[in-house]
């Protein structure tokens, strides 16, 4: 098996899990989720979404209310080990269709740029008092002083969307079971009965993947706080103590 058929076949390993999280919770009519190659130049990317991409339709009280929509580029982390997302983003529309702005949005970038977040939700309203704020304090940061600029040209009027708020980085973002149990919770979509448990299983799979990568990250740290319950901490002969990625534990 070649690097790029073992990619594809860890990215199919994790659409059939986002298939099977999301059909436990809102029912067995959903598309399910497919994993296909990318190839770019000097970088092999699997691309893991629904087919067709109608998204995932939503009722409250059986009526047609929302639309979900989720998609990832995954490709190697940095040693070539493990699975890892290098974009993602998790759309929520209002109707039964994905169509034209949606209500809110959870996106992530694996390598960030500029001032936006690497992870980072983005609400799409409109509401006046929040659109004063923007345009006033705004003028402090080099992404409000360009927003600034463009509403004083009258190219742009501030919109709760150009905000982008923190998610927790790379390693503490959150996951689609998240943004599933907050549509359950908050807005009552309709769901199996046991939507919790499915929910917690996904998310559980998610965090302990996420604590190994934090574990790779700060290595010192986890032999420390190991050592303190009990374990007995040592480097395999031969083998000098790896360096971590202090700039994933840094970066927003």
């Amino acid at each position: 098996m070649t690097t790029g058929d073992a990619l594809v076949a860890e990215a199919q390993r994790f659409a059939a899990e986002l298939t099977a999280t999301v059909r436990a919770v809102v029912g067995d009519h959903v598309e399910a989720f497919h994993a296909r190659a990318l190839h770019r130049p000097g970088l092999d990317h699997v691309s893991v979404h629904q087919g067709p991409r109608t998204g995932i339709p939503l009722t409250v009280a059986g009526a047609p209310l929302l639309n979900l929509t989720a998609e990832y580029y995954c490709v190697w982390d940095s040693p070539g080990q493990f699975l890892a997302v290098d974009e993602s983003a998790v759309k929520v529309y209002a109707g039964a269709k994905a169509a034209g702005e949606p209500l809110f949005r959870y996106e992530y970038t694996r390598a960030t740029a500029g001032d936006v977040p690497g992870a980072h939700v983005q609400i799409h309203g409109h509401r006046d008092a929040l659109a004063f704020v923007m345009t006033r304090a705004g003028s402090g940061s080099p992404r409000g002083q360009q927003l600034a600029g463009r509403v004083a040209q009258g190219t742009a009027v501030p919109r709760m969307s150009d905000l982008h708020f923190p998610l927790g980085g790379t390693r503490f973002r959150p996951c689609l079971e998240d943004v599933l149990d907050m549509l359950v919770r908050e807005l009552g979509v309709d769901h199996a009965q046991a939507w919790r448990d499915a929910l917690a299983d996904g998310r559980e799979r998610w965090r302990r993947m996420q604590v190994a990568a934090v574990v790779r990250d700060a290595p010192e740290e986890a032999a420390v706080a190991l050592a303190a319950l009990g374990y007995q901490i040592h480097l395999a002969n031969g083998r000098t103590a790896p360096s971590g990625n202090r700039a994933r534990l840094r970066e927003l």
